[in-house]
């Protein structure tokens, strides 16, 4: 299961791995005569894709698909009565020195504060945090453990958090968090993930007899930005970049009926 994970991390758009393998080719590529106008090609068709990818439209347009079902709550009504709320590992990248560690928890950020704004919505529910030592460190550093602490800053009391800390992927949070809300006698709750990853966490839950209420979180800060720059940015690249690999993780567990 961690190699198939590993591959789909190495070939995400934005891994290095992936980057200089696309250029490198067109540059080798260039240096023989019969291939120097393919090579010219595929250079001028990674260019552009990735300009298109990172600008705000691009961005925009790539997530839509997988996105435009899903949208925050606004009432308790539509909560059903759940008495948690969930937030799915979105993963976190851990600075790690001279046995001092810092944890970044990076776009999950925006599913930490909406899950804060659901917690304080729904008036004091359990608030659930998911996710497992993805980057394989020892000693672990599992994702969890940093969430607890991103909530607790956001105003979310300690003593109304529960960790999951082994869940390496969406299938596995599922299997994991199932019995940990049953043992609470937790019949209803409220996922937090980001618009793209929505869908397939929720048919991922609903294939081990869940039936949650999704709340998406936000995929652009709230900052200003034309919808129509042509200039690149990170934040677009990040979006277009989850939503590629939610397409590609998505048709996988497909294949391998998790869904």
């Amino acid at each position: 299961m961690m190699l198939i994970i590993d591959f789909f991390k190495t070939m995400r758009f934005t891994a290095v791995p992936f980057v200089v393998f696309a250029f490198g080719l067109g540059i080798a590529l260039l240096h023989h005569r019969r291939t120097a106008v393919w090579a010219r090609r595929w250079l001028t068709a990674l260019l552009l894709t990735y300009w298109f990818l990172a600008t705000p439209f691009g961005a925009w347009l790539t997530s839509l698909p997988m996105s435009a079902r899903y949208r925050p709550l606004e009432t308790r009504e539509q909560a059903r009565g759940a008495q948690a709320v969930v937030v799915l590992g979105g993963g976190t990248l851990s600075h790690v020195a001279d046995g001092m560690a810092l944890d970044d928890v990076g776009s999950t950020a925006f599913r930490l504060i909406e899950a804060v704004r659901v917690y304080k919505l729904l008036g004091d529910p359990l608030v659930v945090v998911s996710g497992g030592n993805t980057q394989q460190l020892e000693p672990p550093r599992p994702e969890a453990h940093a969430y607890r602490e991103a909530a607790i800053s956001l105003g979310v009391p300690a003593s109304r958090i529960v960790v999951e800390d082994r869940g390496m992927t969406t299938r596995e949070e599922a299997v994991y968090l199932k019995p940990i809300l049953a043992a609470r006698g937790l019949t209803q709750c409220v996922i937090v993930t980001s618009p793209t990853h929505m869908g397939r966490a929720l048919a991922a839950f609903r294939a081990v007899g869940l039936d949650p209420v999704p709340s998406a979180a936000r995929q652009w800060g709230n900052q200003e930005m034309s919808l129509w720059s042509i200039m690149p940015t990170r934040q677009s690249l990040t979006v277009s970049d989850t939503a590629l690999y939610d397409y590609l993780a998505t048709v996988y567990y497909w294949m391998r009926g998790w869904l």
